[in-house]
Formats: structure tokens, sequence, C-alpha cells
């Protein structure tokens, strides 16, 4: 089973971007060269495009005129995004970005916490203008949402502390239980160890409705292994008081599965969208997001520049070198 280290690879489109080189367009889909091209592809995603601080002319009247943004975000994503336990209000990277970017557009952000899984169906409905709490920017999820993809991450192994089953492989994983959050990206990952490497000894799989429940049922005994973002868990079992008592730690895989993390609006909702992303290239630009990002220890993690529904063309088991 062949496993790879790869280094922040853009998808095709975005890597042509950068390169400030032409590409070859495919049937169906619009010049991603163009950064003035909105139009969706044929699913009803927004083409790969890179933001221009000019969007930020596109803010619908609605919003102008309401001077409000009805944000989600999940609780226990720090450093990204948690609710401060002595104010319970939304704090983190993400939340310190959208509520500048909303700024500049001459709005506020009203926060709400909701599970995980509820993110996507909310902003598809409209319940919600947006939501960002370090998800993954995924072609399945490009079925149904627009990203704003704004940082790099990979996910982690989270073993107790110790790592008493010496996990150092993914093919140590077999015979063993593993707890994923629902909603989450890891089933594709246990389903390819039971074809292959774990076909004569079975990885178990449960899932838990939040993140605390995850690092539970490690703490606790009821699984082997759970996995998550790499930086939530790291800063977690690291920084967090409360994380630091759980008795739970990274086992030394590099981060995998490495991804662009983006901010999900609904595909009706471009020109919002599109003046945020806006905002958040004139905040690249001044410095803004840099000096963010540093706050809050994740400052490697940055983009050179803000982009729509950009992948990073790597496989569930391939590795991030930041």
């Amino acid at each position: 089973m062949a496993k790879h280290k790869i280094t922040l690879l853009a998808s095709t489109a975005v890597a042509c971007l950068l390169a400030l080189s032409a590409c070859t367009n495919t049937p169906g889909t619009t010049d991603p060269t163009d950064p003035t091209n909105t139009n969706p592809a044929s699913d009803g995603a927004m083409a790969p495009t890179l933001a221009e601080t000019s969007w930020m002319n596109k803010l619908p009247q609605s919003y102008i005129d309401s001077g409000v943004i009805q944000a989600a975000t999940t609780d226990g994503m720090a450093p990204w995004a948690f609710l401060d336990p002595t104010t319970r209000e939304a704090s983190g990277a993400d939340v310190d970005l959208v509520n500048e970017a909303a700024r500049r557009l001459g709005l506020t952000v009203e926060w709400a916490d909701i599970q995980f899984a509820a993110a996507i169906p909310g902003v598809e409905a409209g319940r919600y203008d947006l939501y960002v709490s370090a998800m993954a920017d995924r072609i399945v999820r490009q079925e149904v949402v627009n990203f704003i993809d704004y940082s790099s991450e990979g996910s982690g192994v989270i073993v107790p502390a110790g790592n008493p089953n010496n996990i150092q492989a993914f093919s140590d994983f077999c015979g063993l239980r593993v707890n994923i959050l629902t909603g989450s990206m890891f089933p594709p990952l246990i389903e390819e160890l039971n074809d292959g490497d774990c076909k004569d000894n079975l990885v178990s799989m449960t899932e838990s409705a939040d993140k605390q429940a995850t690092y539970l049922a490690v703490a606790s005994g009821q699984a082997d292994i759970a996995l998550d973002t790499y930086g939530v868990s790291n800063y977690t079992f690291n920084v967090s008081e409360q994380g630091k008592n759980l008795g739970l730690e990274l086992a030394p895989l590099p981060p995998f599965a490495p991804a662009h993390q983006g901010i999900a609006f609904a595909q009706n909702n471009t020109d919002f969208m599109m003046a945020m992303a806006g905002a958040m290239q004139e905040m690249l630009e001044d410095g803004t997001y840099q000096e963010i990002f540093d706050k809050w220890a994740v400052g490697k993690l940055v983009m050179k520049q803000f982009s729509i529904n950009t992948v990073i063309v790597a496989g569930i088991m391939d590795f991030l070198e930041i």
C-alpha cells in the first residue's frame, strides 16, 4: 500500500494560477486563470478561482441593509474555533478571520455553535450564511457548498499517553478500535485498511457526535485510536489545560490526508462569498491575515492567496510536510 509525503500541492487549476501560466480547459468548465471568472462549474460549484480585493464590491444589498452575518462554527476546534470558557463567545483563528473580513464590509457577525455534522446541511438550507471550523475542502463537499480556502492542514492519530499500542504506521491499526467524528472524512481510510493491510485482522470503527466524545472514547478505553485534525489535537493536548488532563497524545505519524481548510457557503450565495473573499484578500495583502494566524500559532499554515474551491491533490494516506 503506497504512502507518500507531499508538500501542499494545489489542484491542477490552482497550480497553473500560482505559476501564472495558462491551462487547458476541460469540457464543461471555465478558464480558472481568469480572475474575473465567476461562472459555476457544471455541478453547481464555482470554478476554482483566485480571490481579488475588487470582489468586496459584490456584497449583496440584503447584507448591507441588515448589517449582520449569521455564521456557524463548532466548539472544541481550538486554535481554529472554540467557545471561550469564560465568556462563551466564539474565539480562534477562524473566528478572528471572519470577524475582521466582516468588519471591512461594514458588517457584524452573530455566531452559532452547532454540531459538525449539521454544518453543511445548515448552510445549504440557508440557516447560516457561512460555516467555519477547520473544515477540509473536499471535492465531495463541493457538490453541495462552495469554499473560500484559507489555510492548509492535515489529520492526526490520537492515542493514549505513552502510545501503548505502538502506533507507528497505518498498518498498526489492524485489530484495533477507532473512533471518529460523525461527518468526518475518515471512513474511506478504515475501508482501505480493511480491504488491504488489515483484511485478516479488521479495524473496527465507531462514531461520536462531537469532538470531546471522540477524545473521551480513547481516554476511557472504549476506543484505542481517534482521528482528528492535527493542529486541533496538538493544541488540545499541549496547550489547553483541560486537554492536557485527558492523558492523550498524537502518535508519531506526520499529518495525513492534507487538505485546504475552507469556509463553506451556499452555492446560491456566490456574491456574498466573493465579497468575503475580497475582504480576506485585502487582509492578506496588508498583513492582517498573517498577524491573526501568528497570534494563534498557526502562522506556517497560511496561503499565498485566498482562493475558491481549490483542493490539495493527495490521497487520504498521504502525508503533509509543512
